[in-house]
């Protein structure tokens, strides 16, 4: 079969269009050398002054703002994590019908004794006279404390406590004192305080430290 030899077919392959086809197109391809949407040139180095300037600007705005942002929800995190601790030790002691308590704990395994509640602390249930484990919580983070008190009801005395205990009834062994926590941010001066009743009812407020 004979064959005539393809006139005016030459490929089209060019540098400035990327195109390939038999002829040059009529209309140019989107895609060009000297178009501004595709092309080889980089950022000015105007262009790059003037991205990093907005860039560093937005940065010192949020920044602080996020750091609040992150302190804030700790706090409250914290709180909502010893108010639930408190809480089970309450539950705890309706169930079992046994003594329950809230404890500083440094171990996670005992109580400790004029421990720092920063350090961590441990919800137990009294198995005949040994304080066995039901949860453990981790030390607090962010440089945040925790301190724990005790306030006598007919003398208004305040001092400091390592342990809060709950009888069978899912009120405080001993009557005779209401208990105080309050977890600090020290970097933020703010405070969260929970009160807690002779009868165990909590409740949570603000404040600074």
């Amino acid at each position: 079969m004979h064959t005539e030899p393809i006139k005016n077919h030459i490929p089209f392959v060019c540098r400035f269009m990327p195109s390939v086809g038999l002829k040059k197109p009529s209309i140019s391809p989107i895609i060009g050398y000297k178009l501004p949407f595709v092309c080889n040139k980089g950022f000015s180095l105007i262009e790059l002054i003037v991205v990093l300037t907005i860039a560093s600007i937005l940065l010192m705005i949020a920044g602080p703002a996020l750091q609040k942002f992150v302190a804030s929800n700790r706090l409250t995190s914290q709180v909502n994590d010893l108010l639930a601790d408190i809480n089970l030790a309450r539950s705890e002691a309706i169930k079992r019908n046994a003594v329950t308590g809230v404890c500083a704990s440094t171990s996670g395994t005992s109580c400790t004794a004029s421990g720092n509640w920063a350090s961590g602390w441990m919800v137990y249930y009294d198995n005949s006279g040994t304080k066995a484990v039901l949860k453990v919580h981790e030390a607090l983070t962010g440089n945040n404390t925790l301190s724990a008190s005790q306030t006598d009801v007919s003398s208004s005395t305040t001092t400091a406590v390592d342990t809060v205990a709950y009888g069978k009834s899912g009120a405080f062994a001993s009557q005779a004192y209401t208990y105080q926590f309050t977890v600090c941010d020290p970097k933020r001066r703010q405070s969260r305080i929970i009160d807690i009743s002779v009868l165990g009812q909590t409740s949570v407020s603000s404040s600074t430290c």
